[in-house]
């Protein structure tokens, strides 16, 4: 069975080990650490995960965001996760909390996504 791949930005790496670590059976990650190399590769993902630090990358988050591709997001900083709480069709994931139920959790989110995108697959051939 062939991986689903997640797009990963986390630019202090921490995030992205653990993901890397807890999911690797079930995911390939691609981790980016700057928005610079972005360019057309959004639409490769099945889902795009981001640790936003500051405002800077919350920007730059907005800047190359599409709706198609479903978005997590996580963030330390209390000003920014209330930011990201305002905006629609994303899913805020919150890092403060143990590592086995952040563990399932994300368990939750991914399979959920990857069971809406393969229903997504069927409907088109469908069509």
């Amino acid at each position: 069975m062939k991986k689903k791949k997640v797009l990963v930005y986390d630019s202090q790496h921490c995030f992205s080990r653990f993901l890397k670590y807890e999911f690797k059976k079930e995911f390939a990650f691609d981790v980016y650490k700057n928005f610079k190399k972005f360019d057309n590769v959004i639409r490769d993902y099945t889902i795009m995960m981001f640790v936003i630090n500051s405002d800077k990358e919350l920007y730059d988050l907005l800047l190359i965001y599409k709706r198609e591709v479903p978005l997590i997001v996580c963030t330390l900083n209390k000003e920014i996760k209330l930011k990201l709480e305002m905006i629609e069709d994303i899913l805020l994931f919150d890092l403060t909390k143990i590592k086995t139920e952040m563990r399932s959790e994300l368990k939750t989110y991914l399979d959920s996504i990857s069971i809406c995108e393969q229903r997504d697959i069927k409907e088109e051939v469908m069509n």
